[in-house]
């Protein structure tokens, strides 16, 4: 379970000049990577090249504003034009409520390879890309704040109990979850594309959505049940291409008859 070090930012979509992307390249002091102040975007991506190429068994995050954030992996020697493999597919990070109000900015989040899909866990990865999102504050400024990344345990690790604290990270460790997560097996929840998310979040539960063509349609066999995710609001499952714009207006009634329309 060794760290893997970050060794040079290889892209980014935007940063404030106060508060670089390079910040997330230093441990001490911890200063958060935010977005520009003029970037109305709400979005934020970036590109890291790890130091060597390694497995990945744990992805740590430390929010500073973000609501949601995609995690891709690749290798340095693929062509500009190939496209990266999911590692985590869209999380949740602050709640709606949360972001509107402005508060809760600054959790953590711990991905193992319990929450990596299939396809991208076993392999081997020296390039790291992270893409963070915020629809429902369109004024604050968002980012991230540390990132750790570490490799999977080794076989002959002892799996005695731990220490609450790492010595490594500034932060508790959790209690140990199964790698499934609920929603994947109960029926209730319906499935959406995740790229839509964000923006059905942002108006989630509001009077006054008037409905549009923000659904395409995809029936949930197109991908596998681990990499639909669930709406911050309503928790039903939506594919990675829809989830954001379901969320910014899930809970108005066009938005629960449209989805009704083609999932039941």
């Amino acid at each position: 379970m060794a760290p893997v070090k970050i060794n040079h930012i290889v892209s980014f979509s935007s940063q404030d000049p106060r508060y670089p992307v390079e910040n997330l390249l230093h441990d001490d002091p911890l200063q958060p990577w935010l977005s520009c102040p003029q970037d109305r975007s709400r979005h934020l991506k970036v590109e890291l090249q790890l130091e060597r190429a390694a497995p990945i068994g744990y992805v740590d995050i430390g929010n500073h504003g973000s609501a949601f954030l995609q995690i891709e992996v690749g290798r340095s020697s693929w062509p500009l034009e190939q496209p990266y493999v999911t590692l985590v597919p869209t999380a949740t990070l602050m709640t709606p409520t949360d972001a509107k109000l402005g508060k809760n900015r600054s959790g953590v989040r711990m991905f193992k390879e319990g929450d990596f899909l299939a396809s991208a866990r076993d392999e081997k990865w020296d390039r790291l890309r992270l893409t963070c999102s915020q629809p429902f504050n369109k004024h604050a400024q968002f980012g991230l704040s540390f990132l750790r990344i570490r490799t999977p345990p080794d076989v002959g690790d002892s799996q005695a109990a731990a220490s609450p604290l790492s010595p490594s990270l500034p932060y508790p460790q959790p209690d140990a979850e199964p790698a499934g997560s609920p929603w994947l097996s109960n029926p209730a929840f319906r499935c959406f594309r995740a790229d839509l998310l964000p923006a059905h979040a942002s108006a989630c539960g509001e009077d006054d959505f008037s409905m549009s063509a923000t659904l395409s349609p995809s029936p949930p066999w197109e991908e596998p049940p681990e990499a639909w995710v669930p709406c911050p609001i309503c928790q039903y499952r939506f594919s990675a291409a829809e989830v954001e714009a379901h969320a910014s207006s899930c809970g108005e009634p066009d938005r629960t008859v449209a989805a009704d329309l083609w999932l039941d």
